[in-house]
């Protein structure tokens, strides 16, 4: 409540002001502008100034002339994200080079995921929590809910467009002059201070294919010149619509999860994944339901948790709907167990029902007023308004079992009982209902209740899970700056709140399907028949409202204070106090007196918590004879949760010639815990294991389940995690020495070396191979201290074998140590060619070099050798098995004609090896990589060891036909480069990698759009 008055407070005053500040004296020189109308910056270098011009560069506190500073700085002009085609900051941020493992990409948006609606970067492979996101230098609030239950981040889908001037791009450690965070690199969207006149934009979009449409348009109004008038005034307002992705659109592999087409030179073939799919060697997936289709067995033995012997379809017309009616051959039926006695299967595509790219909504509305006080002094305030919705699909859920809760609850298998009754309450083995002859009636649904016998029963609907999220952001910011007493000084203030509401719709809860299947008030027979108060009563909508709360003042000095020869020393300081808030409660809250009330497959994620933050920091800048500078900076943080951090940092420029500068930098950095590290409730994820050499290593494991498909087939693994108050911040020193080389005005080189250490690393469940080791070797016993195990499903077929490992639980503890380091390669050119013919160029690359994990015992604090994720399809746990590629690069060229440009961009990311280093491979062993979960062909040969290079071209065709319109043309994969067949990325969900392939996936893609300025 106290944030809601103090957000509320600060948007009256913004209010206040602009209706009652006039217009002062206009300033001689416009000095807080970051950027300067008329002036360019090139990607991949800073702004350009002129003589005499003085601005703050991101990661300093003191204003400069010469915008190249020791700390290697991308920026992305308005300019360039529209000669490259994007509409979006999102888009433009997750195609840098920098941006490594871990980035949140709205391919993995339309999936129910931890961080669903949200997109996020990540610089250097160190997650999305390592890279600080501020705007116009300013903190954001975070999203509410946690990338993979854990990280926090702000999500750019929240980012007003239209008003961007540029982005900052800062690849170093900055935690000396921003703080928490700031480990891997900083992210700053500047925005336009000055806007006059009006502005309208307005595009629309299809792919080659007719589907992913795309409308988009913005609209701006500014009044008031600084320079000549004292102050400028402007709104805006912009909207995009973005219509669903559907992988059954998409052309094979990637619209069914039948693979079996794709086989070796020596004729075996890949898995038929469809449910129930037959493949290549006559084996059959199943049994596994299909929408709408429900198949029963009898349970011969009262009590049994299953039946025994063949399904058979409940409904004898066997009308398999969406799904395609197959003939099994008696020699398939005798091999299937569990076979229809007839050999009628239905196999059915999982993929119908997937969406590659969500359906999106954006809305948002800016204003900022900024005035001229007397001829020292400015003061702005701002206000924005972001929305963002978003609806995903998945595929709906069986109903043949069920872990709602699987830290304390086993398995549960859907049992037909032999009565039902009005008052009946559903059990899992459908005895001791309530419901007898007395008081009720033979069950309908149950073909064998006549005899006596329960049932067991499969059944899936036809109705997918969907999750649909609107995010809300709502900012106000006012500051002051100019010149008092000698001194530069700036002083803002920022409230920001933003509010999450998720509907997750279609999930259902197992008691409930239960309490139906007792009181007879569900038709398997016709699910169609089924009233809708049934659907809502087993699946009820779940909505859940997060909020995320940020305020923070923050004021500084700054002063030339000696001049030398050919420079000077200037120094800096200043003071910041912070608050920050997550309340963001569970859609699966915690029921352990009746866990099967919980719903299945949402995971509890939440967190509840607040903290304050004081801070001081300082910067000295010296220079001397035009060719040396030097700079000192550091910052003290301290949290009112207990943790103290102290950043210090050092850079050097040395500019031995006019043409080349040499540039480096030392800094110390630190990572707070996150809400949901620190406070966060239990929460699961789950991961993939078993597989490949499973069954050799654990033989007694296997033989005990006679070797069938429970065993030597791959099974889900939960780990689950438990807030840890106690942690301490991540530490990280970072280290960059780089070349700048000018040989002439307009060509430009940049080369620059980086490395990153992180100590004390938070972690959950990473390292399951001991657990798992000593589950299946010593009968499900585990004695790890710290580490609480339960079991998963039992074996069908073998139900008093030891189940497979079902989750793996422990807190979040400080303990591993992570090292990156890699090489940055840049070049940029602005030259004239001839008379009206212009031409510029951006190449940027990024070689990955070294991403290195050592796991640590917490308990004992004895380090094993380093893991090697560089390269490889690792960290899976961090990345959801997208890799660590070697290579990212970027190349621009744009041609401008007279009153036409045309842009050609062309984006690349190496392939890597498949092997998942962090579930125990063995990095760039392909043997290795097969043992530990990698795709085989029906021999059992990897289908691959290394994935294919990604790359695409974008062209973008800008004309202007007067000074006042103008119409452009965009086609994003031009070549129409379909994405590489990969069916180890992404947990082989999608048969391609969605953090880099995702413009791939979508084929050519058309835009055309228009513009008016008055």
């Amino acid at each position: 409540m106290h944030f809601r008055n103090t957000l509320r407070a600060t948007a009256a005053l913004s209010v206040l002001v602009l209706a009652t500040v006039q217009a002062p004296v206009a300033l001689a020189q416009d000095r807080t502008d970051a950027g300067r109308p008329g002036t360019q910056a090139n990607p991949g270098e800073a702004p350009t100034v002129e003589s005499g011009d003085q601005i703050v560069v991101t990661g300093s506190l003191i204003r400069r002339t010469d915008t190249e500073t020791p700390s290697p700085v991308t920026v992305l002009s308005a300019e360039t994200l529209e000669q490259r085609g994007l509409n979006t900051v999102t888009e433009a941020l997750q195609r840098l080079s920098a941006g490594n493992a871990g980035t949140i990409t709205q391919g993995w948006n339309a999936s129910a995921n931890f961080a669903a609606g949200a997109s996020a970067i990540s610089l250097r492979g160190l997650t999305v929590q390592a890279t600080l996101t501020l705007f116009d230098g300013l903190r954001m609030a975070p999203y509410p809910l946690a990338d993979d239950g854990q990280r926090n981040f702000v999500d750019m889908n929240t980012i007003p467009n239209a008003i961007i001037e540029r982005i900052d791009v800062l690849k170093d450690g900055a935690s000396s002059t921003y703080g928490a965070d700031a480990v891997a690199g900083v992210i700053n969207v500047i925005t336009k201070k000055e806007i006059k006149g009006l502005h309208a934009n307005v595009s629309a979009g299809i792919s080659q294919r007719g589907d992913a449409g795309e409308r988009r348009a913005d609209l701006t109004w500014g009044y008031g010149d600084l320079n000549d008038q004292g102050f400028n005034f402007y709104v805006g307002g912009e909207y995009l619509k973005q219509n669903p992705l559907w992988a059954r659109d998409r052309g094979y592999p990637f619209n069914t999860t039948d693979w079996s087409r794709i086989c070796n030179a020596g004729g075996a073939c890949m898995k038929n994944n469809n449910w129930n799919g037959i493949n290549v060697d006559g084996s059959v997936n199943g049994m596994i339901a299909t929408p709408n289709v429900a198949l029963v067995r009898p349970v011969t033995t009262p009590g049994a948790a299953i039946g025994a012997g063949r399904f058979s379809y409940l409904n004898n017309s066997v009308d398999c709907g969406r799904a395609t009616r197959r003939q099994l051959t008696a020699a398939q039926i005798a091999k299937l167990a569990t076979a229809p006695a007839n050999g009628i299967v239905c196999e059915g595509n999982p993929t119908d029902y997937a969406m590659l790219l969500p359906d999106v909504e954006r809305f948002g509305v800016s204003s900022r007023f900024t005035a001229n006080i007397g001829d020292s002094h400015q003061f702005y305030a701002q206000a924005n308004y972001y929305k963002t919705s978003t609806h995903a699909t998945s595929t709906p859920k069986q109903f043949n079992y069920f872990m709602p809760d699987p830290t304390t609850v086993g398995n549960y298998y859907v049992i037909m009982p032999v009565y039902v009754c009005a008052s009946g309450v559903g059990t899992p083995n459908g005895l001791k209902t309530g419901c007898t002859a007395a008081n009720g009636t033979l069950n309908p649904q149950n073909p064998f209740a006549a005899a006596g016998q329960t049932a067991q029963v499969l059944f899936r609907s036809d109705r997918p899970r969907a999750d649909d999220t609107v995010s809300r952001t709502l900012r106000g910011t006012i500051g002051l700056s100019g010149q008092i007493a000698g001194f530069d000084y700036s002083a803002s203030f920022v409230a920001a709140n933003s509010k999450l509401t998720r509907t997750q719709i279609n999930y259902l809860i197992p008691q409930r399907i239960m309490d139906v299947l007792a009181r007879g008030t569900f038709n398997f027979t016709n699910p169609s028949a089924n009233p809708q108060s049934v659907w809502d009563y087993i699946a009820p909508e779940r909505s859940t409202v997060s909020n995320s709360d940020l305020w923070q003042a923050t004021a500084n000095l700054s002063r030339h204070v000696i001049d030398l020869p050919g420079g000077g020393v200037d120094a800096a300081g200043g003071l910041s106090y912070r608050y920050e808030s997550i309340i963001a409660p569970s859609a699966n809250p915690g029921n352990d007196a009746h866990p099967w009330e919980r719903y299945y497959d949402i995971n509890a994620v939440g967190t509840s918590g607040s903290r304050k933050v004081f801070s001081a920091f300082g910067e000295v800048q010296a220079s001397a004879l035009d060719k040396i500078e030097l700079n000192l900076s550091g910052r003290y943080d301290s949290y009112s949760t207990g943790q103290k951090n102290f950043s210090p940092k050092v850079g050097a420029k040395f500019t031995p010639i006019r043409a080349l500068a040499v540039r480096g930098t030392w800094s110390k950095g630190f990572r707070i815990p996150s809400f949901n590290e620190a406070f966060g409730l239990p929460t699961t994820g789950f991961v993939t294991r078993g597989g490949g050499t499973f069954c050799q290593t654990y033989a007694a494991f296997c033989a005990a389940h006679g070797n069938n498909a429970y065993v030597t087939q791959q099974f889900s693994l939960g780990l689950t995690n438990v807030g840890n108050p106690a942690l301490r911040p991540e530490k990280s020193e970072s280290i960059t020495a780089g070349l700048i080389f000018e040989p002439i005005r307009g060509l430009s080189f940049t080369l620059d070396f980086w490395r990153i250490k992180v100590k004390d690393q938070i972690v959950g469940v990473n390292n399951t191979a001991p657990v798992l080791d000593a589950y299946y070797r010593n009968n499900g016993v585990v004695n790890i201290p710290g580490f609480t195990v339960r079991p998963g499903p039992v074996d069908p077929a073998n139900p008093n074998a030891l189940p497979h490992i079902g989750t793996i639980q422990a807190s979040y503890t400080n303990a591993n140590n992570q090292v990156v380091q890699g090489i940055d390669a840049g070049f940029n050119a602005n030259l004239k060619l001839a008379e009206g013919v212009r031409w510029i160029s951006a190449f940027e690359a990024s070689y990955l070099d070294k991403n290195h994990l050592t796991l640590v015992d917490p308990i004992t604090g004895e380090a094993q050798p380093p893991q090697r994720y560089e390269g490889t399809l690792s960290p899976c746990n961090n990345t959801s098995c997208s890799g660590s590629p070697r290579w990212r690069a970027s190349w621009q060229n744009t041609l401008k004609l007279g009153d036409t440009s045309v842009t050609a961009t062309a984006y690349y990311t190496a392939g890597y090896h498949v092997s998942q280093v962090d579930m125990g491979a063995t990095p760039f062993d392909c043997a290795s990589a097969v043992e530990h979960g990698a795709a085989t062909y029906g021999d059992g040969t990897p289908v691959q060891c290394r994935s294919k290079d990604i790359w695409n071209v974008d062209l973008t065709i800008q004309h202007r036909i007067n000074d006042n319109f103008s119409l452009s043309l965009n086609v994003l994969n031009l070549l129409d480069t379909k994405p590489p067949f990969d069916p180890n990325a992404a947990y082989s969900i999608f048969g391609y990698n969605p953090a880099w392939a995702g413009p791939n996936i979508m084929g050519r893609y058309f835009r055309v759009g228009a513009k008016v300025d008055f």
